[in-house]
C-alpha cells in the first residue's frame, strides 16, 4: 500500500513538472484594461476555447478560465480589429486572465501551446 502511495505521488509531480505553468502563476493575476463591467466566461478546457465565439458589447471583460490539467495561453491572431495586449503568458490550472474591449471590432485569438486551439471574440 505505501508503495502504491509513493509511486502515485511520483506520476503526479511528474505530470505537474511536465505539464504545469512556466509562467509560475503570474499570469493568474495579469489584467489587461479589465474594469467593472460586464464579464463573459471562456473556459479553456479539452484543447478548445468554450464558446469558441462570443459577441459582447463595448465596455465587456472577457475572462479565459483554465479549466483544464495543462496550460493554455491566450494570444491574439494577427490581423484587424480592436487591441489585444501581447497575451496571457501560460496559464496552469485554476488560472484566469481578463481583457476589456473598449472598441467594436472582431478579434480572433488562440492557444500558441496547442495548434488549432482558437477563438474569436465580436466587440459591437
Amino acid at each position: 500500500m505505501r508503495r502504491s502511495l509513493v509511486l502515485f505521488g511520483l506520476a503526479l509531480a511528474l505530470l505537474a513538472a511536465g505539464c504545469g505553468s512556466s509562467g509560475g502563476g503570474s499570469a493568474a493575476s495579469t489584467s489587461s484594461s479589465a474594469s467593472d463591467g460586464p464579464v463573459t466566461k471562456v473556459s479553456m478546457k479539452n484543447i478548445q476555447f468554450n464558446p469558441q465565439t462570443v459577441t459582447v458589447n463595448v465596455g465587456t471583460t472577457v475572462e479565459w478560465v483554465n479549466d483544464d490539467s495543462v496550460s493554455h495561453d491566450v494570444t491574439r491572431d494577427t490581423g484587424p480589429g480592436p487591441p489585444f495586449s501581447s497575451g496571457s503568458g501560460n496559464l496552469g490550472g485554476g488560472d484566469t486572465y481578463k481583457v476589456t474591449f473598449n472598441a467594436p471590432g472582431t478579434v480572433g485569438y488562440e492557444c500558441t501551446v496547442h495548434p488549432g486551439m482558437s477563438g474569436m471574440i465580436i466587440v459591437k
